[in-house]
């Protein structure tokens, strides 16, 4: 008869603690407290496995915890120091960081389910905008953690900025500037942030009695250049072209200053602009973007870290955490 094959996962669950611990306990059992080793190894023998207590030996039935990070899509380059950060994270913690690029939606879910079962995940990080539902299914899998976008209604620990306020501080950075004729490029309302910094650009607007014309609100599918750039030209075209623009991505920023070139535009004397995320080629421009820096990089590895917290103790209850954002001052909106 085959001699059935003892698992992490089947060593996890008669101890009651996560795989990720179990793993920690095999090789770095210097970390972990000596009643959850004791618990691990009262596990290892009940199930007829021999303990192990040098680490070359622990890889004959350990393998490295697996995070599973879902982003929307690969093109947005905003996304790269967000996995770069959980990734470092991750290392350190003696895991694998798996990417998976998808919406999470009624059409899709059970796919993302299926995968963590498949690869036994450890713990999950979102970066999608997902109904409480879903969040609620992935929840009876694994651990999660909310980055970036995060359902507000869901009670689940996120990692993220407040998009509403630093939308609002830039918008009034730019009245400051004497911009009364302002724009808004925005990106797709099914995402947080979208809403919440259209919020905070009107909150700033109508303190400061600044009419808005509705048609230079311009909302997205996408973060896209060459549709931000279309609907710029669109606006500048115009009878009436505004003196500042407010988007929600660098990529549009870009759009901005290539547009205004094709009118003769200079900026930021006839036309001021300000960016969002900081990402790294808007220092690169002529003239270099002012922009919201959005701490990426902390947002990915503080979802890390806070996701392996959970995964190591179970009974805790996280706390979510919001993270400053900055605005970052350069040529689109400092006249010489």
């Amino acid at each position: 008869m085959k001699k059935e094959k003892i698992t992490v996962s089947k060593i996890a669950e008669l101890a009651g603690v996560s795989p990720a611990t179990v793993s920690r306990v095999l090789n770095h059992r210097s970390i972990v407290k000596e009643s959850t080793i004791r618990q691990v190894e009262d596990a290892m023998s009940n199930l007829g496995y021999p303990l192990m207590r040098e680490r070359e030996n622990a890889y004959a039935i350990s393998h490295q915890p697996l995070i599973v990070l879902n982003i929307p899509g690969i093109e947005n380059v905003f996304y790269q120091d967000v996995i770069r950060g959980a990734r470092v994270s991750a290392k350190a913690h003696g895991c694998h960081l798996l990417i998976h690029e998808s919406p999470l939606d009624r059409g899709s879910i059970r796919d993302f389910c299926n995968l963590l079962m498949r690869v036994e995940a450890a713990g999950t990080i979102i970066l999608n905008y997902v109904a409480e539902e879903l969040l609620d299914q992935i929840r009876g899998i694994v651990p999660l953690v909310q980055c970036c976008e995060y359902n507000e209604e869901a009670d689940y620990p996120y990692v993220s900025i407040d998009d509403y306020a630093a939308a609002e501080n830039a918008t009034e950075y730019l009245i400051s500037r004497g911009c009364r004729k302002l724009a808004m490029i925005n990106g797709p309302q099914s995402f947080k942030y979208a809403r919440k910094r259209q919020e905070g650009f009107l909150s700033a607007v109508n303190k400061a009695d600044i009419f808005v014309p509705q048609n230079w609100l311009i909302q997205l599918p996408e973060i896209n250049y060459e549709m931000a750039y279309a609907a710029i030209c669109r606006i500048l075209n115009s009878e009436t072209r505004p003196n500042a623009f407010f988007v929600i991505s660098d990529i549009f920023a870009a759009a901005v200053i290539r547009a205004a070139k094709r009118f003769n535009l200079n900026i930021p004397h006839d036309i001021m602009v300000v960016g969002f995320d900081n990402i790294e080629f808007s220092m690169m421009t002529t003239p270099s973007i002012t922009t919201v820096n959005q701490p990426s990089f902390q947002q990915g590895y503080s979802a890390s870290e806070l996701l392996l917290e959970m995964v190591e103790n179970p009974t805790l209850t996280p706390k979510s955490l919001l993270l400053d954002a900055e605005l970052i001052v350069r040529e689109s909106t400092m006249k010489l």
